[in-house]
């Protein structure tokens, strides 16, 4: 495959030539849309636009010479969290005089490649990344396109945990984690469970948090029960029922965030138990249902606004490469009282 054309000026059709297709067919590709393209054929015009260095930019050409607005990249913008974040950028960005757009990666590698690469051609001041937006993906991928951005003069910053070399807005997940186990470890109970999610960069930084402050309220490792899920409601009650099938039940759950305790909530309920009567149950981010679940749940709040706000700032200051921490605050509800 010609890698020589590497370059600003690789076109569409330039594209669909080395990949065999049809310049349609390549442009539903690299625009998102693949329905339609069988696999091995979306597969192939990826990998060409990649090797090529292609980049959409239909906008760039209206835009030439000028930069507009930041973009807030996100696995769900539905997330309560998300929309706080977002909210809260939006707040800032009116009183700095500029556009907030919030865009919905997709589900795997070559759809996440595929949206920065049409962002790159809408040439933005800068990307702000929540970090679970590529849990799953392929890092060494996105880092590269991550990197040719910034070359492009798009600054890059994040939320959340990460492990790439770009400036961030930041909670202390593992700090978080051990002042919720040092809570759970007043309940007087005797078998704690972990929930928690592989590859969920802050879900795993509470975890070790949970971990160590468990331990360092005296309960044995081999004591603690952890069982890995996606993040969802779905995960929680799935993983919540595969401990309630233990020969050693847990009495107390610390969930890695409130979707994770919503969903263990339900399971309990199933399995005729009661929080905090049989399990005490904790989260993470404090969305807004938590206050309203029965019985409504402990957890830490996050001030996910002020993280957007933050971000649009770190944004903005391209000459800033310092990460921003922000604190958080534990919130004792009935799911641990009693």
């Amino acid at each position: 495959m010609p890698t020589d054309r590497r370059s600003g000026s690789t076109t569409l059709r330039d594209v669909a030539e080395v990949a065999g297709v049809s310049p349609s067919t390549a442009s539903r590709v690299l625009n998102g849309d693949g329905r339609g393209v069988r696999e091995e054929l979306r597969i192939r015009v990826l990998a060409v636009a990649d090797a090529l260095g292609y980049v959409s930019n239909q906008a760039a050409r209206a835009l030439r010479g000028r930069r507009s607005g930041v973009v807030l990249l996100a696995s769900d913008p539905r997330t309560a969290s998300i929309a706080a974040m977002a909210a809260g950028m939006e707040e800032a960005g009116r009183e700095r005089g500029v556009a907030v757009s919030i865009t919905a990666v997709g589900p795997d590698t070559e759809a996440h490649l595929a949206a920065l690469r049409i962002l790159r051609g809408l040439r933005p001041i800068a990307l702000v990344v929540t970090s679970a937006s590529f849990v799953g993906t392929e890092s060494t991928r996105i880092l590269q396109e991550l990197e040719a951005a910034e070359r492009e003069g798009v600054h890059i910053v994040f939320i959340g945990e990460h492990d790439y070399a770009f400036p961030s807005v930041r909670f202390d997940d593992v700090a978080i984690g051990h002042a919720v186990a040092a809570h759970m470890a007043t309940l007087g109970r005797a078998r704690p469970a972990v929930l928690t999610s592989q590859g969920h960069p802050a879900v795993e930084a509470r975890t070790r948090g949970f971990l160590a402050g468990l331990g360092a309220a005296g309960y044995d490792a081999a004591s603690i029960a952890v069982e890995s899920s996606p993040v969802t409601r779905a995960g929680g009650n799935a993983s919540t029922g595969r401990l309630l099938r233990r020969r050693e039940k847990p009495d107390m759950i610390l969930a890695g965030n409130d979707l994770l305790a919503i969903g263990a909530l339900h399971a309990l309920r199933d399995a005729g138990l009661e929080a905090p009567r049989d399990v005490a149950l904790s989260g993470v981010d404090d969305i807004p249902i938590a206050r309203d679940l029965t019985p409504s749940l402990t957890t830490v709040s996050l001030p996910f606004d002020d993280a957007g706000r933050a971000a649009l700032a770190l944004a903005l200051d391209t000459s800033n490469r310092s990460d921003i921490h922000l604190d958080s605050t534990i919130v004792v509800r009935e799911s641990t009282r009693g």
